[in-house]
Parts: structure tokens; sequence; C-alpha cells
């Protein structure tokens, strides 16, 4: 889907001083595009952001809007869709672009790649860009949570619209996929789809799943043997874990000691309970091997 770049004349401000314009190629603002299948949305904090530029906008600090020409006689917007918007909001037609020839699938690895070290590009845009660039880490991702029945979201939603199955912490897959233990990532996040206990969306949290991924990646036999996590997800109280194990680092705090992590506490628990479920069963040797 693509969008043009749209305001209210409400947002303009009273008075605007942009300075010296630069010697640029200049490209009309109505022949620019955002490709929302690698762009992030503009939300009220985006919205900020451009009225922000808008009130104090000089050309001096108007770096190029970087674009992609496509078919219509388009350019969609790689980076610097908050200074577009800003422009058109202070009533400029034009802004100074940069022109790069790249496909769909380039743009988006382009952006993800201009945008990834910008604290305000979210980890949710940098996979949503990276999945359609077909990245190799985000379709490894996409595909652990798929196989579990289970989403990774390319956006945040408020707590009340979240829905069981969808994964909204993307560094909690990331990280042990990239490790090489997407098989163990998988089973966890299966063994809660499928329990009673995770018809709920808040069995979905960073709380709940951060330990049990952990747990479950230290043990991977049991991706290996392929076990039915479910029954666990329902006897286990891993409610009752997380509370024992945000006391005791608070208690362990309050003695002085630091670094003492409630998430560790709650995976060797949890651990615990999985060694007591699924004992791990040891290669006998063989009659007549050497002692």
């Amino acid at each position: 889907m693509m969008r043009k770049i749209e305001v209210s004349p409400a947002d303009k401000p009273a008075a605007i001083e942009p300075g010296p314009a630069p010697m640029l190629q200049w490209i009309d603002i109505e022949q620019l595009v955002v490709d929302d299948s690698y762009q992030r949305g503009l939300q009220r904090s985006n919205w900020t952001a451009i009225r922000r530029i808008a009130n104090g906008f000089l050309w001096s600090r108007f770096s190029p809007v970087f674009v992609a020409p496509i078919e219509g006689g388009k350019f969609a917007i790689i980076d610097g869709q908050h200074r577009t918007h800003a422009a058109a909001i202070c009533g400029f037609e034009q802004v100074p672009c940069q022109v790069v020839q790249m496909d769909r699938q380039e743009q988006a690895a382009s952006f993800a790649t201009v945008n990834g070290a910008v604290t305000k590009v979210t980890l949710w845009n940098i996979f949503k860009a990276a999945l359609t660039a077909g990245a190799e880490w985000a379709v490894a991702c996409d595909k652990v949570c798929r196989d579990a029945d289970c989403r990774l979201m390319t956006s945040n939603a408020p707590t009340d619209a979240k829905k069981a199955g969808e994964i909204f912490a993307i560094a909690l897959v990331r990280d042990p996929v990239q490790a090489g233990h997407g098989a163990s990532v998988t089973l966890a996040l299966s063994g809660v789809r499928r329990s009673e206990f995770g018809q709920d969306a808040e069995a979905y949290n960073n709380e709940i799943l951060k330990p049990l991924i952990a747990a479950v990646c230290d043990r991977p036999w049991l991706a290996k043997a392929g076990v039915d996590l479910a029954p666990f997800m329902d006897e286990f109280d891993i409610w009752a874990a997380l509370d024992r194990a945000a006391d005791f680092a608070k208690r362990k705090r309050r003695e002085g000691a630091s670094g003492i992590s409630r998430y560790d506490i709650a995976a060797a628990e949890i651990g615990e309970g999985l060694d007591r479920a699924f004992p791990q069963r040891m290669a006998l040797p063989k009659i007549g091997a050497a002692a």
C-alpha cells in the first residue's frame, strides 16, 4: 500500500524562515510516496517530531531525502519521511532528494540499514523492513514463530488489543534463533500456544516467555525428543515461580548483592520443573565397552 504525503493546514507554523536553500536536485512532494510494507507508520509521537521539525524549519538542518524511483513516475521514500512531512506542513512543494536506483527488496534492506542505528526507529520497524527484504534472520524468526502457530509482530499494540499467539518481543526470539536454538524456541512457544494457559494473551508477554525460552534453550534434548510442553504449561505454576524469583532478587539486592536477575532465577526454577517432568535419558554404555 502506498500513501501520499498528506498534512493539515492547521499545523502550519505562523512564521517560517527556512534560510538559504541548498543547491541540490529537487523533487515535487506530490511525487513522493511511502511504502508501508517496510516503512514505519506515523504514530502520535511521530507527528510530535514532525511538528517540531516544522516549527524550527531551516534548510541548513535538512539533509536530502533518500528515495528510489518506482513505477508511475513516483519515488519511494527510504529515509526522510519526517522531514518531508514537515516541509509539506510548511507549504514547500519540493524537497532535495538523493535518488538511487533499486528494487523494492533493496529499498527495504536500505531502510533497515540506514535506520538501524537511529534510536527512534524501533526493532519492530527493523524487523518489518528486514522481513520484506527477505533478510535471513528475519525470515528465520518469522518461521520459528509460525511453526508454533504464533506470529512475530511488526508493530506494538495496546495491552487490551493484544491476542493470544502474538509475540511482540522481537529480540526475545531473534537472539536464541541466531544462537542456533530455533527448534527450542518453537517448542517453547508451541507448548504455550496449545495449552489452556496459552489461551490468554498475557501468556505471551516478556515476563513469561523470557525465562521459559531460556530454560528450554538450556535443554536442547527437549526439542530433539519432540516433547509436548502443553501439559507442563498447564500444571506448572509459572506465575508463582515468577513471584518467588522477584522476591529472591529483591532480598539479595537488599543484602548488597548486585547483578541478580529475576529472569535468571525464574528460568532456573522453570528448568528444574522441566527436568522433573522430562528427565533426560542418558545413553547407556554398550555391553563390553572398555571402562
